[in-house]
């Protein structure tokens, strides 16, 4: 999907050619033979989605329809349903699941702080419930993770940190009687969970802008080249190399996360070829070398491989990075990448205890 189909004006999920029609439609053509909600790429019992739904399910949430959210979660899961004995019995069961996930009070103990955020944690929670049970064991997984990244650009206010904290530690206290790995979980105290609400300092809001303006899970996607690029020593990469399967299982078109990411402005082609080779291993180097006809010597050491290629095969080098498409941090976003690495890591407990027990899903 081009990038000028995504309408920025009235809601940041809005892309104004498919979201009205029905779920083939919006897959347009790009899923499964046998399942056409479901990636060519998984094995359809993976039950990964083939694009990001986020953008259809806003529209649905908009309207209160839970007869279509059940549909997503019927058609996400159609390949591997779980237990059951008929496709009325399935959907019924997701039709139920999707009443839960639009009447949940969701505000009960988290608070956004307008409507776009409110919107976009069900769509989030709606995702997540492809996959995921909304009890404590959630905590275990990727999915407060995801849900940070996606929700990133978003505030909220926690108000319920004290009842949350201590369902979250008896929760813990009674499965390490049964199991020594919660032993390893220490006891929250007063203070550990906090609302979410990302600094206003303008390199983060600088990062936040671009970030608003993509689907969910293609923010979640972006965020996660942000935190590469933005640890220290970080070589150029490809966006596609840098999109984990705990992201792409939401749903994830990469062809076309690539194009928006790319287009949005927080990354720019990789320039610094030492940086780039550092990627490489030293088996790389060495066949790479050997192709140039330079001839390496075994004993020599990656750092002299690497220094070696861009003396001796600069043009070959550089057009080989050029055409792999990676891409660096753009400069000017390094600071606000970096701030946005330690919000993340500031409120990843908060999430982790807030999906386990405050969505007012539990056990769903």
């Amino acid at each position: 999907m081009p990038v000028s189909t995504f309408d920025v004006g009235s809601s940041v999920l809005t892309p104004t050619d498919r979201v009205a029609g029905d779920l083939a439609s919006y897959a347009n053509g790009n899923g499964h033979p046998n399942f056409p909600c479901l990636s060519r790429t998984h094995n359809p019992s993976s039950c990964v989605p083939c694009t990001d739904f986020s953008p259809w399910l806003a529209e649905r949430v908009r309207r209160g329809d839970a007869d279509g959210i059940g549909e997503y979660l019927w058609r996400v899961r159609q390949a591997n349903p779980g237990a059951g004995t008929s496709e009325e019995e399935f959907r019924r069961r997701f039709r139920i699941l999707a009443e839960a996930l639009m009447s949940a009070p969701l505000t009960g103990s988290l608070r956004p702080a307008d409507a776009t955020g409110a919107l976009e944690l069900r769509v989030a929670l709606v995702l997540l419930a492809a996959h995921e049970g909304f009890s404590g064991f959630i905590m275990t997984g990727d999915a407060p993770e995801f849900v940070a990244a996606a929700l990133a650009p978003n505030a909220f206010e926690l108000t319920g940190a004290v009842v949350l904290m201590e369902a979250r530690n008896s929760f813990v206290g009674r499965m390490a009687q049964e199991m020594s790995y919660w032993g390893n979980w220490p006891a929250l105290q007063g203070g550990s969970l906090r609302s979410m609400a990302p600094p206003g300092t303008p390199e983060l809001q600088a990062i936040l802008a671009p970030l608003r303006r993509l689907p969910l899970v293609v923010r979640a996607h972006a965020v996660d080249a942000l935190l590469h690029f933005s640890a220290s020593g970080a070589a150029p990469r490809t966006l596609a190399s840098l999109s984990r399967y705990e992201v792409r299982k939401r749903g994830l078109d990469l062809e076309q996360s690539v194009r928006l990411i790319r287009a949005c402005g927080l990354v720019v082609p990789a320039t610094d070829l030492a940086a780039w080779l550092s990627g490489w291993t030293r088996r790389d180097l060495l066949g790479f070398l050997a192709q140039c006809g330079v001839g390496p010597r075994t004993s020599w050491s990656k750092d002299r491989l690497a220094e070696v290629a861009q003396r001796e095969c600069h043009e070959l080098v550089t057009r080989r990075m050029v055409e792999s498409g990676a891409v660096q941090l753009a400069p000017q976003h390094l600071d606000g990448a970096r701030q946005l690495r330690h919000y993340l890591r500031r409120v990843r407990e908060t999430w982790r205890v807030w999906l386990g027990f405050g969505t007012g899903l539990e056990g769903r």
